[in-house]
């Protein structure tokens, strides 16, 4: 949450660029640990929601095996996102900025973090997006295993 909330890139894109201190206003509002999907809509609201998913790599106690899912939402109304007179859709972007942040900056484990699948994302018909997956290697608890 704390990567998402200082990340640049996802404050402009969740528009909260202008913001004095846009890590109070994004969390819980904007960014969600978990899959949360509004009951009322305006029409311009653009969510970033996570889950994670940690298991035991059967191979190797030492390491386990770390999966976030990522549920990237917009009412359809906001999907567009227009940047430097270039448009796109917003949530593409979101999925591009996400990526540096889990791949190249390497934030979660000990393992190289990839993307390991990006697919269309529609909860409900009016809201569009991408759930996106990715996954890495973290050491577990050595004194679990008597490490």
């Amino acid at each position: 949450m704390d990567a998402l909330c200082h990340s640049p890139e996802l404050i402009k894109l969740l528009g909260c660029g202008q913001e004095e201190h846009p890590e109070d206003v994004i969390p819980y509002r904007l960014v969600h640990p978990y899959e949360y999907i509004p009951e009322a809509c305006t029409g311009t609201e653009r969510y970033i929601n996570f889950d994670l998913e940690e298991a035991s790599d059967p191979s190797n106690r030492t390491f386990r095996n770390i999966t976030v899912r990522f549920y990237i939402l917009c009412h359809e109304a906001a999907a567009r996102y227009t940047d430097d007179s270039r448009s796109y859709l917003w949530y593409d972007r979101v999925v591009c900025a996400l990526e540096h942040i889990l791949c190249e900056e390497n934030i979660l484990g000990v393992g190289r973090t990839i993307l390991a699948s990006g697919e269309p994302y529609c909860p409900e018909s009016k809201w569009k997006g991408r759930l996106l997956k990715f996954t890495t290697r973290d050491f577990s608890n050595g004194m679990k295993n008597g490490k």
